[in-house]
């Protein structure tokens, strides 16, 4: 059942992915406006997972289910493709395109910060930000300050054929991991699409003078490679000095 006070929503929150640890040591996964109504306990941290292209799936769901698990984090994972009239792409497309998908992912960082005050079990003071290709382009972007650190899979933070500019918004002091393949079908070097665009297929140049900001390049990866063990392995460490 809907809670009332999340009708009024957007659709890409009120269905958004929730997945919390839960006192008693079990975790509840669901709709964020389906959640149970529980006693707030001791404030939390939070994960805000924007998902990429191919939409809040199962491999969004199983980081999910990840993190709580592993490291008792609560996570929540806007739903893009729940937007009505959410544009959809195929590579190559055009710039607008791209750009206009771009803009949507922002806005459900928005979206998620505007209602924290309806999950008082969160601690605001402990936000993380992730997100992986497509919606790593809007974590890379995001130019506030209210997440304690940003972990970005599958996206290399440069000029490509995916951006009219980079237009990263981390600055120098931000915790960030980068996780990309060696080998990415879309945003390595090689990729067909950077063609003739002289990328590195990798963001050492925009973490450059970032002394907490850490690139890993994962040899022969896939694209969505955040449920990998290395990337796991990665993600963990990076987030448990974070939190300590």
């Amino acid at each position: 059942m809907s809670r009332p006070e999340f009708d009024t929503r957007p659709p890409p929150l009120r269905q958004a992915m929730l997945t919390r640890p839960l006192e008693n040591g079990q975790i509840w996964q669901g709709p964020l406006a389906a959640q149970p109504s529980l006693p707030p306990g001791p404030p939390r941290p939070l994960l805000l997972f924007l998902h990429g292209s191919s939409g809040l799936n199962e491999q969004t769901q199983a980081c999910q289910r990840w993190l709580a698990e592993a490291l008792g984090l609560a996570s929540l994972a806007p739903d893009s493709f729940a937007r009505p009239d959410r544009p959809r792409y195929q590579s190559p497309a055009p710039m607008a395109q791209y750009e206009a998908v771009h803009a949507l992912r922002l806005e459900e960082i928005r979206m998620a910060l505007a209602a924290l005050p309806l999950m008082p079990w969160v601690d605001a003071r402990r936000l993380l930000l992730a997100g992986s290709s497509e919606g790593g382009v809007a974590v890379a972007r995001w130019r506030g300050r209210e997440f304690a650190g940003r972990l970005i899979y599958g996206w290399s933070c440069e000029d490509n054929y995916f951006v009219e500019q980079a237009r990263n918004g981390f600055e120098a002091d931000c915790a960030l991991l980068n996780i990309l393949s060696g080998d990415d079908p879309f945003f390595g070097a090689a990729s067909r699409f950077n063609q003739g665009r002289g990328v590195d297929g990798d963001s050492r140049r925009a973490l450059a003078g970032m002394p907490r900001a850490k690139l890993a390049l994962l040899p022969q990866a896939p694209h969505p490679l955040y449920n990998l063990p290395e990337a796991r392995a990665l993600t963990a460490d990076f987030l448990r000095e974070l939190l300590a």
